[in-house]
């Protein structure tokens, strides 16, 4: 090379690839007119019955520029693209919600153990109600209530029956002390 002779060229791009023309796609959320063809040397495609739908159909295999699967309605990969669909999203079971009064009848048949008979005739009350409401509405809460129930009546009772032993032990202690200290009473 001498100072006189330019620089050689560098190596020219390479041709860029032959674009195949690309398939339209629908709008989010629509669906298309045409099932994908069979596979097969001949493969027809079946006409689409009904109103058609502004715009163009999209094939079920088609592929953006870039490579990608064109996605069809609500992500899923278009059939055949060789993506597998994508899973449903996880929702939590439904189920019957609560029945407060239910708990209330079951902390205040509990209660009764610290409050006294009036907590556990208020278990009473609160239990026949929140049954009633289970029944009714189908809500969750019937071993609540049932429990604030059997709490309110055995608790009410073993104490109506305490109070009423107290009394009794009461009147024939005093009732002794007055027959033996001689002093006539009527009892």
């Amino acid at each position: 090379m001498s100072a006189q002779t330019p620089p050689p060229l560098p190596p020219a791009p390479p041709a860029p690839p032959v674009a195949q023309p690309e398939a339209p796609t629908l709008p989010y959320g629509t669906a298309p007119l045409v099932a994908p063809a069979a596979p097969g040397p001949v493969a027809s495609a079946p006409v689409a019955t009904g109103p058609a739908a502004p715009g163009p159909v999209a094939s079920a295999s088609a592929v953006s520029a870039y490579g990608a699967p064109t996605y069809g309605v609500y992500g899923a990969p278009a059939a055949g693209s060789g993506y597998p669909a994508a899973p449903a999203p996880w929702v939590p079971p439904v189920t019957a919600p609560q029945n407060v009064l239910a708990w209330v009848a079951f902390g205040l048949g509990l209660g009764a153990l610290l409050l006294g008979p009036l907590s556990s005739v208020a278990a009473i009350v609160c239990g026949h109600i929140a049954r009633s409401q289970i029944r009714r509405t189908g809500e969750q809460g019937a071993g609540a209530a049932l429990t604030g129930l059997i709490f309110g009546y055995v608790l009410g009772i073993g104490m109506l029956i305490g109070i009423v032993l107290y009394v009794l032990f009461f009147v024939a202690v005093f009732a002794g002390a007055a027959y033996t200290s001689g002093v006539p009473s009527s009892l």
